[in-house]
């Protein structure tokens, strides 16, 4: 027997990654993570809880489709569902109303699509709709917009009317200009035109600035502005608008394959924009390059644990400097409904990671926004698929889910690759594992599944127990407390803890879950082990 060897693994910022094959797998890479978050230091932790925003229940048909911040004269969350928008300051929403008793009417075919201009929100309710809107927080009831048609063009940028606005399913600001896509003038709609209003002139339109854009699928599916330019996006292709004016506007080709499934199906990040294009996955445009970022969610298309039949349940949302992706994902069975979120932080390792998030019910949260409120607090919300509520997530003061005034306990775990100590042809046996734990406040307990020989089916763990993890003895503060009682220099922040034997095997994997209510993590794993002697 050779002498004792040691590993330890305390960077896990390679997330999560699906590769069947097992060997394709980087050391801080993981095949199956729920609700732990990735340090960009190395560990990992628990996510932060989801807390309701409104107690009162949205009422009617709960059929969700985005968020958006309206900053105006003071900030607004808008929410648009089923037919209507609705506004809230934080707290439960109210309808937004054109008078007194009638609602603003939606009859976009993916959700009404805002966008803010000054200190006013303007809403495209969709080319079959009667009318588009604008609304100020000051005033109590939103503005319905005369309808542009052909007898409304005006072709003198010198004299501005500030009149009328066209039916739309999609609207962007770029360019001190307002651009409108798939439209309906007079009765006909073009659901492959771009038309820009006059320069500062959101309410004047000629009637020869528009573009056609027939290639790629019929409809455009959404714009985003990238690094000065409008990004434009069909179902399967791309396209550039460069210039800013409508005398240097020139179009150019991103990609003839790739497109959007819907306006809910791109973000717009700090740098760039994401977009889902079905089937092909999730891309990010810089403004330069497109990458592809889903490669380590890919197989689970591959698969069918990720329905992509079912395109309204992804949405893509930039929340706290993470992307945010609702998916019909399920391992078991084949899912239409958001069930998990892919989130993936580009902050993290050289590349960015995958992680996996699920609510304490089961679902994954879909098109949400940050949000600043009138105190400058900075806030981040979410929309629950199935319960009329909107959800305030990375509550990290926050060690469980409270959706519907109950708090409920989700289930976190992470599970490492496979360790074969340099080689699965050799038998060793592994000593007791030494954790690097982040110290809880009170004690708990992670419970510990050790897997042998590749064969990580439900049930089949070789060894299971607790790992308890005790909170750090109290100690007292410098510049709060008194010399002469029992001092410290505050509260720790990790402890070594040594578990148990993992057994004789060629390879083990390890399974840690957290403790259901508490808070919890890890920064490194130290495996101890001894080979044995190898038979020919």
């Amino acid at each position: 027997m050779s002498s004792l060897q040691i590993y330890q693994q305390q960077d896990f910022t390679g997330g999560l990654n699906f590769r069947a094959d097992q060997f394709q797998l980087a050391d801080n890479e993981s095949p199956k993570m729920l609700n732990v978050e990735i340090d960009p230091r190395g560990g990992i932790f628990s996510r932060g809880g989801y807390e309701r925003i409104n107690t009162t229940a949205v009422g009617g048909t709960w059929a969700p489709k985005q968020l958006h911040w309206f900053s105006g004269a003071t900030p607004r969350v808008m929410l648009v569902n089923n037919t209507k928008v609705l506004h809230s300051t934080g707290g439960d929403f109210t309808t937004l109303q054109s008078s007194a008793g009638v609602d603003v009417a939606v009859a976009a075919d993916d959700g009404a699509c805002l966008v803010n201009w000054g200190d006013e929100l303007y809403i495209a309710a969709g080319q079959d709709a009667t009318t588009s809107y604008r609304w100020k927080t000051t005033d109590t009831y939103a503005t319905a917009i005369p309808v542009l048609t052909t007898s409304h063009w005006n072709n003198n940028y010198n004299s501005p009317n500030q009149t009328y606005f066209p039916l739309a399913e999609h609207l962007c600001v770029h360019a001190n200009k307002m651009f409108a896509a798939d439209v309906s003038i007079s009765g006909t709609r073009y659901p492959n035109r771009i038309m820009w209003s006059h320069e500062d002139q959101p309410r004047d339109w000629a009637a020869e600035d528009y573009i056609d854009i027939p290639a790629g699928g019929t409809g455009i599916r959404g714009m985003a502005v990238v690094a000065g330019a409008l990004v434009v996006f069909k179902p399967q292709s791309i396209f550039v608008l460069y210039g800013y004016d409508s005398d240097d506007f020139r179009l150019a080709q991103l990609s003839s394959k790739l497109g959007a499934v819907s306006h809910r199906g791109m973000a717009v990040a700090d740098t760039g924009v994401y977009f889902f294009s079905n089937p092909e996955g999730l891309f990010f445009f810089d403004g330069s390059r497109l990458v592809d970022v889903f490669d380590p969610i890919r197989p689970a298309v591959d698969t069918g644990q990720f329905n992509t039949a079912a395109p309204s349940a992804i949405t893509l949302s930039w929340v706290n400097k993470k992307l945010w992706m609702s998916a019909p994902y399920d391992p078991e069975t084949t899912v239409t409904v958001p069930k998990v979120n892919f989130v993936f932080d580009p902050s993290i390792g050289r590349g960015g990671a995958w992680t996996m998030f699920q609510s304490a019910d089961g679902y994954g949260l879909i098109s949400g926004c940050d949000y600043t409120d009138s105190s400058e607090n900075n806030l981040y919300y979410m929309i629950h698929p199935n319960q009329p509520r909107v959800l305030s997530v990375d509550k990290y003061t926050l060690d469980a889910d409270n959706i519907t005034g109950t708090t409920a306990n989700f289930t976190s775990y992470y599970k490492t690759k496979w360790f074969d100590g340099g080689s699965y042809m050799q038998k060793k046996m592994f000593r007791r594992p030494d954790f690097v734990v982040k110290e809880p406040s009170v004690q708990s307990a992670i419970n510990i599944k050790v897997y042998h020989d590749y064969d990580d089916g439900v049930g089949n763990e070789r060894r299971a127990y607790d790992l308890t993890v005790t909170p750090p003895a109290a100690g007292l503060v410098w510049g709060t407390d008194l010399w002469g009682d029992e001092w410290g220099s505050g509260l720790s922040t990790s402890a070594v803890v040594t578990g148990k034997n993992l057994g004789l095997a060629r390879s083990v994997q390890i399974q840690l879950t957290g403790p259901a209510g508490q808070s919890w993590g890890i920064n490194s794993i130290g495996y101890k082990y001894q080979g044995r002697r190898v038979k020919g």
